[in-house]
């Protein structure tokens, strides 16, 4: 697939391997770096906020670039709830919790998440490091946010995956309590 081919293109563009995309030594910051850097490739997101459907528990994460640029990855019900109440004290912890706990103590360090489209539909790329070696491993879009989230990783999109949302965009809203 070529979605992992490109993948190694974009991790090394957010890893300073590649056109002017620097990062401090020792740190997990990434500086743009200029003309020629990632900023072409893929683009810095933040979370704005986690919508919660007040009828079926569904959700979104809503995700905004420096540029304005907007991404709203679904959440299963489950997920939502989780990630809109982060910070709380939860009865049972999370898979996701769970996940990264492991690779910490793996000694495996999570990088930062990209997201991307493959085969028409929105996915994940999640970046680590283990024994000085990067890699990458795919997942959904749901599971890339919340690892981000919850593993405090940088967050960024492809222009591809920026651009399918747009398309896949809902036509109208149903009111101010619902996702969908």
């Amino acid at each position: 697939m070529a979605i992992w081919r490109d993948a190694a293109i974009l991790l090394a563009y957010v890893h300073n391997l590649g056109d002017g995309a620097t990062a401090a030594a020792g740190t997990d910051s990434v500086d743009r770096g200029g003309p020629g850097g990632y900023a072409s490739r893929v683009k810095r997101l933040g979370l704005v906020r986690i919508r919660v459907c007040s009828r079926c528990g569904r959700g979104g994460a809503e995700l905004r670039g420096e540029d304005g640029e907007r991404l709203v990855v679904p959440l299963d019900a489950v997920r939502a709830r989780q990630l809109a109440n982060a910070g709380r004290e939860e009865d049972v912890r999370s898979f996701t919790d769970l996940v990264l706990e492991q690779l910490a103590a793996a000694g495996v360090a999570a990088r930062e998440v990209v997201l991307d489209v493959a085969d028409g539909r929105l996915c994940a790329l999640l970046s680590f490091v283990r024994t000085g070696e990067t890699d990458v491993v795919g997942c959904t879009a749901e599971e890339g946010v919340a690892l981000a989230l919850r593993g405090g990783l940088h967050l960024y999109a492809t222009d591809e995956a920026l651009a399918h949302t747009a398309v896949n965009r809902p036509k109208a809203v149903r009111g101010p309590d619902t996702v969908h």
